[in-house]
């Protein structure tokens, strides 16, 4: 009669789920490795280089470098002589309407043509009946509300503006931590080194989002909120109410505009809320478009540039502009009307 020696059997069922593990970690690595190749090889590629310089010469600690050309998602992104992504700005001649637009990265809109940012679109969609219309694109990305004050106290008022126009990016836009990180860029201090893994494609387009939930299910604290930062939250507040004082002082008509993420609108709902408070408490008139874009039933995914960059994309630039264009038709029918221009008409 056979025996079995327990010994031996432990032996080989670890020696059987050994070889199963590498296994699975070799076909795991293999697919991850397909995965990122495709990736690399489907995706236009970018630059290597930055378009920022920082610098203790302004307040703002970081601005884009002027006359200067990087290529995002194979996407020429050019500045002007101001370090702004706009053509030359000559001097403002008789009869011209200039509206000037203060932003963040989702104005700047990298990865997207020239053409096709919402800042051209709207000086296009105006021009059809207001010909005189020049719309200036003065955001940087990574700025915050106080980096948008700095910007029309350093530049936007000296270009002769005629309205104002701030692009809101509340995710970020009320926070210290970008501005805080560009003063230490600023004086020298090295940059934090990334994870190697953070720079693999197939982690920032699926692995990512699997890590953060990972992280919530074992209580490891989330990414921090927007507006949970309340000294960033109260400076940007006072920037925003700043602007605003500007504006009266230089009888600007003033709008402001709160781009949504490009993630979850209903997640965003309570943030846009709290904004648009602060909008009536400063009696600012705001246009939620988080809101315009819910209600048309915009699908998040498809305003992304890619997988790996949620930056608007060409949708998200249009939709801006159309929701845009007839709100600032009207106040410059009324700049217009107040100057005693008589509309022009094109041939």
């Amino acid at each position: 009669m056979a025996t079995h020696d327990p010994g031996s059997m432990t032996r080989a069922f670890i020696r059987l789920t050994a070889v199963n593990l590498a296994v699975i970690v070799a076909a795991t690595a293999a697919l991850l490795a397909l995965g990122e190749i495709a990736l690399r090889l489907a995706l236009p590629s970018s630059s290597s280089g930055s378009i920022y310089l920082y610098t203790l010469a302004t307040p703002r600690y970081k601005v884009m470098k002027p006359n200067a050309a990087v290529t995002a998602w194979g996407k020429e992104l050019r500045t002007n002589e101001l370090g702004f992504r706009d053509a030359a700005v000559p001097e403002k001649p008789p009869g011209e309407l200039r509206i000037v637009v203060l932003g963040d990265s989702f104005t700047v809109s990298a990865g997207v043509e020239q053409r096709d940012i919402w800042t051209t679109l709207l000086q296009k969609r105006l021009r059809e009946k207001h010909p005189r219309v020049r719309v200036l694109n003065l955001a940087v990305g990574g700025y915050n509300i106080v980096q948008y004050r700095m910007v029309l106290e350093e530049v936007g008022l000296r270009l002769k503006p005629d309205l104002l126009l701030v692009a809101l990016f509340p995710d970020n836009d009320f926070s210290l931590e970008g501005y805080d990180g560009n003063f230490r860029a600023a004086s020298g201090a090295s940059p934090e080194a990334q994870p190697w893994h953070e720079e693999l494609y197939v982690y920032r387009a699926y692995l990512r989002r699997v890590a953060a939930r990972l992280k919530g299910w074992l209580g490891e604290p989330g990414q921090r909120q927007a507006g949970d930062d309340r000294a960033g939250w109260d400076a940007n507040v006072a920037a925003l109410q700043a602007i605003a004082d500007i504006a009266r002082r230089e009888q600007l008509p003033l709008e402001v505009a709160l781009l949504p993420h490009t993630w979850n609108f209903e997640r965003e709902r309570a943030l846009f809320a709290r904004v648009n408070d602060v909008c009536r408490g400063q009696q600012l008139a705001c246009v939620d478009l988080r809101a315009a874009f819910a209600a048309r039933r915009l699908d998040e995914a498809s305003l992304r540039l890619n997988l790996l960059d949620a930056h608007p994309n060409e949708n998200y630039n249009a939709a801006v502009a159309e929701e845009l264009a007839p709100r600032l038709a009207r106040l410059v029918e009324a700049i217009e009307s107040r100057r005693g221009l008589q509309p022009v008409r094109l041939e």
